[in-house]
């Protein structure tokens, strides 16, 4: 059975990544957010204190020369316990860093290595909240040091210490809120990309099974109509069965070239193989000699025309055949190869014409042979498909830029829904008639070398016109 499931595991690792990303860096980004705006709310509260303390202790005016350290730190203790509910813990720090006492009062000989402790001894004007964590207690703090000023002159610091105990249980019961809602989030999204892989990899299971059937030369198949969706895959699937139907159509047209082939080369070759036998025979009369040669010369010039054409379609088939530009008489080779086709034409008792719309025609860049080439396959196609007493005129006309050529008949006229493909290689509206079906289709080919287009007007039963526009010059000098 087909599987896609390198694809499927791809589409849906590929989701499961992204949304990976995605759900991380919001919740990253979210708890980062969370976490400064509980930490600045902090930041706020110790830098007011700060204000606070410098601007009621360190002042000018408060400055008074008999306020000793110890009465001020007193002052700023006292009013710490007043407070009663003061989220703060308070610290006294002298001049070489030791802890003095604390706001209840605790006397400690602990000395105190500390960025924010640095700053303010060192007075520093733009102090800052450090966070950190006590030894003792391995609790997670913040903490911010303000000078104590006697004077003017720094005589030690308060520090101020909040905890962030309860903050960081806050911001952890989120975190982990978004964790797992992250979690869920990722459970869904793997449930949608296994749903949206099915919607992709069943219509790929069926074209791989429609292209192996067309892989075994079933050109036939259909797609189911489910398979057709309105998207890139369904432009794919209907290019599938577009190919698939085109391939149908030229396999037929091979086929039916290859039985019109096999027949065109099977009915001269047996005029000459039985003409040859009966030219060998003794007693045959000089009437019969002459009309055995004739058949065998005119069934000998049939198989060269169809090994030209064959070799002209392998050559336009691989892109080879090359211009040999010159100077071209159009009108003179018009007249020529009327003349030409003339004798053939009056077999059939059909008029056979060459009208010229311009009174002088002037030379043309071209390939000679090859433009002779394509209006004797015009013509003779016209002869082929033009009853008894009908006409055939070729009409040349010039303009600046252009020259036409135009064949015109009163002959049996084209299906008006093959007139495009009476242009493809091998097409033959009746394959019962003579021909490989590859005249037009090279004379085509060979107008589009020369700069120009071919263009068919026709009515079943009507007629036909088929216009041959050439381009004057090719290229700037010869």
């Amino acid at each position: 059975m087909l599987q896609f499931e390198g694809l499927r595991k791809k589409v849906i690792k590929n989701y499961f990544i992204i949304i990976i990303i995605t759900v991380t860096l919001f919740e990253g980004l979210f708890i980062s957010y969370v976490q400064n705006y509980y930490y600045d709310s902090v930041r706020q509260s110790l830098k007011s204190q700060v204000e606070y303390t410098n601007s009621v202790y360190n002042t000018s005016v408060n400055n008074i020369e008999n306020t000793t350290f110890d009465e001020k730190i007193s002052n700023i203790l006292d009013k710490q316990r007043i407070w009663g509910s003061s989220k703060y813990a308070t610290q006294v720090i002298n001049k070489d860093k030791y802890i003095i006492i604390d706001q209840y009062g605790i006397k400690k000989h602990e000395k105190i290595e500390a960025e924010d402790v640095d700053k303010a001894l060192k007075g520093v004007k733009d102090l800052y909240p450090i966070t950190h964590k006590i030894e003792s207690t391995n609790e997670h703090v913040m903490s911010i040091a303000v000078p104590i000023k006697i004077n003017n002159v720094i005589e030690g610091a308060i520090r101020y210490t909040v905890s962030l105990t309860a903050i960081d249980v806050t911001i952890f019961k989120l975190a982990l809120g978004l964790i797992l809602a992250g979690i869920f989030i990722l459970i869904i999204a793997i449930s949608l990309s296994l749903r949206f892989a099915e919607t992709i990899i069943q219509p790929l299971i069926e074209l791989k099974e429609f292209a192996n059937e067309l892989a075994h030369g079933n050109f036939s198949i259909k797609l189911k109509d489910t398979s057709i969706s309105d998207d890139e895959i369904g432009d794919l699937a209907k290019t599938f069965m577009y190919m698939a139907s085109e391939i149908d159509k030229s396999e037929k047209l091979k086929e039916e070239f290859i039985s019109s082939i096999s027949h065109e080369l099977r009915t001269p070759l047996t005029s000459i193989k039985g003409w040859s036998e009966t030219l060998g025979y003794e007693g045959i009369t000089r009437d019969e000699l002459d009309l055995g040669l004739g058949i065998i010369q005119d069934e000998t010039e049939r198989l060269i025309k169809l090994v030209e054409e064959l070799l002209d379609f392998s050559r336009l088939a691989s892109d080879r055949i090359k211009l040999k530009i010159d100077t071209v008489d159009i009108k003179r080779l018009a007249i020529g190869v009327v003349n030409q086709l003339k004798v053939k034409s009056s077999e059939k008792d059909i008029s056979l014409s060459a009208e010229f719309e311009n009174e002088n025609i002037d030379l043309i860049q071209g390939d000679k042979d090859r433009l002779r080439q394509v209006l004797i396959n015009l013509i003779q196609n016209s002869i082929k498909f033009t009853d008894e007493g009908g006409f055939i005129n070729v009409i040349v006309s010039q303009d600046e830029e252009y020259t036409t050529m135009k064949v015109v008949d009163n002959g049996a006229g084209i299906e008006n829904e093959n007139l495009e493909k009476v242009l493809d290689k091998f097409f033959q509206e009746d394959y019962n008639e003579a021909g490989s079906g590859l005249g037009l289709a090279i004379s085509n080919e060979i107008v589009k070398l020369h700069g120009g287009k071919m263009i068919l007007n026709s009515k079943k039963g009507v007629g036909t016109s088929i216009t041959v526009k050439i381009k004057n010059t090719l290229i700037k000098s010869i």
